[in-house]
């Protein structure tokens, strides 16, 4: 989370606290502050003053609630801390080096890879959906693509790689067979 957002959220606390206390001051009996209180209570200001803070915290919670429902996810990148700095690593760029690293095998047609990254843990889970056409021992090939893409993205990033799902279709049959 970056500065802004750190004392946008501050701010929006304070707000909230310093309202939410004006309206419980303003329904309990407080034996110092209640002159006090029922004086400012008698004020125009008073209540300006508590519909302002009521309308700017629904507008900034109206704003955030949108902001958070419509912002992107950040599994695009991976995210890995050093004592130096940051390294951003894109999910094109993982998922294009599997690619590469089962492209090789025989039979294998129109492979697709999804790279699910987590940042926090700095791990990454493959899913990898292909073709096969014309050959015997999909389970062969099917371990083969696995340790081939992972391997390869594990070298890569020096990184683990947590799971890697392969779905080969036989395109002859039509057939779906799964690989974990």
């Amino acid at each position: 989370m970056n500065g802004f957002n750190r004392f946008l959220l501050v701010l929006i606390g304070i707000l909230g606290l310093v309202s939410v206390g004006l309206l419980v001051l303003g329904v309990y009996d407080v034996p110092r502050l209640s002159p006090l209180i029922e004086q400012w209570q008698d004020q125009q200001w008073y209540s300006y003053t508590i519909l302002s803070l009521g309308g700017f915290l629904a507008f900034v919670f109206v704003i955030l609630l949108f902001t958070g429902l419509l912002s992107r996810s950040k599994g695009q990148r991976l995210l890995i801390q050093t004592g130096d700095g940051n390294i951003t690593i894109s999910k094109q760029t993982i998922e294009r080096t599997a690619l590469e690293s089962i492209r090789g095998i025989n039979g294998v047609r129109s492979p697709r890879v999804n790279a699910d990254i987590h940042s926090k843990k700095e791990t990454v889970a493959l899913e990898v959906d292909c073709s096969v056409f014309g050959q015997e021992g999909l389970p062969t090939i099917g371990k083969d693509i696995q340790e081939r893409a992972k391997n390869s993205v594990e070298s890569l990033l020096e990184l683990p790689v947590t799971k890697t799902r392969v779905r080969i279709s036989d395109t002859k049959t039509k057939t779906s067979e799964r690989v974990i």
